[in-house]
């Protein structure tokens, strides 16, 4: 172990006195200060929506019930559309509720999809969509190339500074004539260059998660530590991977020059032609319709149920009589109408709907399929879905607001349709919005496939380029 040891520590010795270290080391601290600010900015202003959010809803609940108690006192008239005890205005619009997602203790870290599903979604009885301003699956690269956040600073930065430190990880030495020298020694080639690449890999981790760890505490991004320790255990593992891809390039006995554009390319590869190939894949084999169909057959749809009202309204009266009010159907108010008019277009449009999500989720499903072929892609699913800013948070934030609204809408369809009034009290048993956060076991589940990858393409880098060096392949190095 001893000339292990001293290998070890005359690279550490070598690095800190070559002028690219200090380079990588400022450009580290720099991207990361700089990724954990824009992430805690993003972060913060996603807080600032939700809090601005319940704050509206609190103060609007106590005018609302001011509200009504004048009217069931006398005190007031309002029109019909803006009466607050009617129970399509209060579901509608002056009594609606907001299904909000707060966010993570660790969110600073990666932006990820929050920037594409709004943290405040309006709960009304016409819906609650928090897709509505999205039309498809992103791309991986779209998303890699998005703020610089540190999720975007290790998928996409990183990379490139483990490979400026490590494409000359042997060649140099063969260069200058050392080599053959050190191999002279009672070291065997595979402790040789398992010293060097430690000595990167050490380096450049220490220094990638120092930086983040201290710009988490300093900029106020908010340093949860289980959560900072799987972030650091993905963060080596795909360090390690980029280390064992530049030792599979060394051990072939090229000059530094080529070592460096065979690296280059590879990295085009990994981070940017296999996550491509794989969006442009999803979009072929799994194509979604543009959203502008979508609404042009919600309104074809919207047009034909007003004309036919009347049959709409007659129907559900046959389905529940006991909810016809006084009168025929044609003296149904214009209100209980237009929210019969909705429901049938909603019902109608479901199974269009249906379909355009099944879109969306068998090109999520091709994705996470084929993110095996590329450890950026892994790195990256799992730094988000670490942060909580993933496809996983943001599905059951959408699946409790559909449930939401339907408990929204049995709330109020009988009283609609029965044509009764609101009072004060009843604000009380109008269905609130209760999101339940993922706990720790739901995290390891969602990052800890992504580990694994990553340390499997790790293994199999280094394995490769310690399986170039079996019997007697140093000799290739040698002049």
């Amino acid at each position: 172990m001893a000339p292990m040891r001293r290998i070890l520590t005359h690279e550490v010795r070598g690095l800190f006195a070559d002028r690219i270290v200090w380079i990588s080391a400022v450009a580290v601290v720099l991207l990361s200060g700089y990724a954990v600010h824009v992430g805690a900015r993003a972060t913060e202003a996603h807080r600032g929506q939700v809090a601005t959010a319940v704050a509206e809803e609190a103060e609007r609940y106590i005018l609302l019930r001011a509200a009504m108690e004048e009217v069931h006192a006398g005190n007031a008239s309002p029109s019909a559309f803006q009466d607050p005890t009617r129970p399509y205005v209060a579901g509608r619009g002056r009594g609606q509720r907001y299904a909000v997602l707060p966010p993570t203790s660790f969110q600073a870290s990666a932006v990820g999809q929050s920037d594409l599903f709004p943290p405040v979604v309006p709960v009304l009885l016409d819906g609650a969509d928090p897709r509505s301003t999205r039309e498809e699956i992103e791309n991986p690269v779209h998303l890699l190339s998005g703020p610089l956040d540190l999720a975007f600073v290790v998928t996409f930065l990183l990379p490139l500074l483990a490979l400026a430190l490590s494409f000359d990880l042997l060649s140099r030495e063969r260069e200058q004539g050392t080599l053959g020298l050190l191999l002279s020694q009672p070291i065997s080639a595979r402790r040789l260059t398992l010293a060097k690449l430690a000595a990167r890999w050490g380096l450049l981790f220490l220094l990638t998660a120092g930086a983040g760890g201290l710009a988490f505490v300093l900029l106020g991004g908010g340093l949860t530590p289980d959560r900072f320790f799987l972030w650091a255990a993905i963060v080596g593992g795909y360090l390690a991977f980029w280390m064992g891809l530049a030792a599979v390039v060394n051990v072939t006995g090229r000059d530094s020059s080529r070592n460096a554009v065979a690296l280059a390319f590879l990295w085009l590869v990994f981070v940017v032609l296999i996550p491509a190939g794989v969006q442009i894949t999803a979009a072929l084999v799994h194509p979604v319709p543009s959203r502008a169909e979508l609404v042009a057959l919600e309104r074809e749809e919207v047009r034909q149920v007003q004309e036919q009202a009347s049959a709409v309204l007659a129907q559900y009266f046959d389905d529940h009589p006991e909810l016809l009010p006084e009168g025929s159907v044609d003296a149904v108010d214009f209100q209980t109408r237009a929210f019969a008019v909705n429901q049938e277009v909603r019902s109608r449009l479901a199974p269009v709907r249906a379909r355009y999500r099944e879109r969306l989720e068998a090109q999520r499903e091709w994705i996470q399929t084929f993110r095996w072929l590329s450890p950026t892609i892994l790195t990256y699913e799992a730094l988000v879905e670490l942060a909580g800013t993933g496809d996983g948070r943001m599905e059951r934030f959408e699946g409790e607001i559909e449930a939401f609204h339907a408990e929204w809408v049995a709330f109020f369809e009988p009283l609609i349709y029965g044509n009764r009034r609101l009072a004060p009290e009843d604000l009380d048993r109008l269905p609130s919005w209760r999101f339940d956060e993922e706990g720790d076991r739901e995290v390891w589940a969602a990052v800890l496939p992504g580990l694994l990858g990553l340390l499997l393409f790790a293994g199999g880098a280094l394995g490769s380029a310690l399986g170039l060096l079996r019997d007697g392949g140093d000799r290739r190095w040698t002049p």
